[in-house]
């Protein structure tokens, strides 16, 4: 291979191959509920990504261990919830342990990026892939919340009759929107957290997601002035 071109699924790009997976679960989700009309295409998606991040993040020795431990019940449990029916009995699990997992995923690519080791490019993407994480990880805890206390959301009219009018409840596309749109402050009102455990949630995710970006920008700059001057 010549210099100047760069393949994918390489150890030197972990983080720009999460952050394209990432992007195909965003973007193939609504298109292919489009032809589904089910809950199980989100589902199967994020089966695929866990799959693929957990084969990302255990290419480095050092995080081979915890990530096949954390990575491997994630995946099993997306497995079991996309060929079992949507009960909170069944889905409780595997909310916890895709939790777990994206969680580790995010505190091992932060403690990565601020290292200062990796290329410019590389801690660009790792700063992306962990916000975009940080707002699936939401997700799987307000669908933990919503899962032990169904009245958690409220949804106005117009969602309520998509709902009604719809096969599938796209419990996870909805929660997932609600997680982008609190983290990042914009605040629509069409989904609403009223009780104590959504709304401590919805705040905390608020003001972090603010945080992240102000923090993670300086740690950036930082590291690449002190790179320039070295």
């Amino acid at each position: 291979m010549t210099a100047g071109h760069h393949r994918f699924f390489t150890a030197d790009h972990v983080y720009r191959d999460l952050v394209v997976g990432l992007l195909a679960v965003f973007c193939l989700g609504p298109i292919l509920d489009l032809f589904f009309q089910s809950t199980k295409v989100d589902t199967y998606l994020m089966v695929a990504f866990l799959i693929f991040a957990m084969f990302e993040i255990t290419r480095r020795r050092s995080d081979l261990m915890i990530g096949l431990a954390l990575g491997i019940p994630a995946v099993a449990g997306g497995i079991f919830d996309a060929a079992t029916a949507d009960t909170p009995a069944l889905n409780l699990g595997p909310a916890v342990l895709s939790g777990a997992f994206m969680a580790y995923l995010i505190v091992t690519i932060l403690r990565d990026v601020f290292n200062g080791k990796r290329s410019s490019g590389e801690q660009i993407f790792g700063a992306v892939a962990a916000y975009l994480l940080l707002g699936l990880l939401f997700t799987s805890i307000y669908g933990f919340i919503a899962l032990v206390d169904p009245n958690a959301f409220t949804v106005n009219d117009a969602i309520a009759n998509e709902l009604r009018s719809s096969e599938a409840e796209r419990g996870f596309s909805l929660l997932t929107y609600f997680s982008f749109v609190t983290m990042t402050t914009l605040g629509y009102g069409d989904i609403t957290p009223v009780s104590a455990a959504a709304r401590g949630f919805a705040w905390f995710q608020a003001a972090l997601g603010q945080l992240y970006i102000a923090i993670t920008i300086a740690t950036l700059v930082g590291n690449h002035i002190s790179k320039r001057r070295s």
